[in-house]
């Protein structure tokens, strides 16, 4: 039987991520992150799925000011990504981290010519620790911000209720609903007091062992989260 992860191969997907932050009680902004992404599998190595993931398209909603196309330009360090995950969808190595350090330098120098300054060495200094550390790395590309709805670690739960502990100390709570062939995972959350989350939800849609829909929703004090994917081709 050929599995969701296997299904991945040749997929493109549409990876979404819009911020509403509220700056007082009258005034709001909303960014959107969008990123196209294909995604290619090559096969098991020992008990792992190893996988390429090319971002080949990005669409910043910020990317005319200063901060945007910084943010956009950073953004193409992470614009290849080879990984092996498990059979749950968590990755756990990044087989191209070497290439990604040198990458790296290469950006950062090109940056550090028009952006000086404290805050910006502090930045640059935090990216080059998360390169050196790859615990750390596959923690960060597996924020739903990043490819954490692609490679999310449920893809078991689409056959039994589950619940495990998010990165920011709430339990995430997932439920599968069954339609035919379609199975739908619900997610919510508990024990979100004291966390400055207020909200949390989500849903994956997933038809024949084909992944077609993620998304999630997190709401905290001033800012309004909305994570998603969608299968496009």
């Amino acid at each position: 039987m050929v599995s969701i992860l296997q299904n991945l191969h040749q997929k493109t997907y549409r990876l979404e991520t819009i911020v509403t932050e509220q700056k007082n009680p009258f005034y709001f902004t909303t960014k959107s992150y969008a990123r196209q992404v294909e995604v290619y599998y090559f096969g098991k190595v020992k008990e792992l799925h190893q996988f390429q993931v090319l971002v080949v398209d990005f669409d910043f909603s910020d990317d005319e000011n200063a901060m945007g196309k910084l943010i956009k330009k950073i953004s193409y360090l992470f614009d290849e990504l080879e990984c092996k995950v498990d059979e749950e969808g968590n990755i756990m190595t990044v087989d191209n981290l070497l290439s990604l350090r040198l990458r790296w330098v290469q950006i950062q120098e090109e940056l550090s010519k028009s952006h000086k300054g404290d805050v910006m060495d502090r930045y640059f200094g935090q990216v080059t620790n998360l390169l050196e550390d790859e615990d750390k790395l596959i923690g960060f590309l597996g924020g739903y911000n990043m490819f954490g709805l692609l490679f999310n670690g449920l893809f078991n739960s689409f056959d039994t209720k589950m619940k495990r502990e998010s990165s920011e100390g709430f339990t995430e709570i997932m439920t599968p609903v069954k339609n035919g062939d379609t199975v739908i995972l619900k997610i919510s959350a508990e024990n979100l007091e004291g966390l400055g989350v207020e909200h949390f939800r989500g849903l994956f849609v997933c038809k024949k062992n084909n992944y077609e829909e993620g998304f999630i929703e997190i709401r905290k004090h001033n800012y309004h989260l909305k994570h998603s994917l969608v299968w496009t081709g």
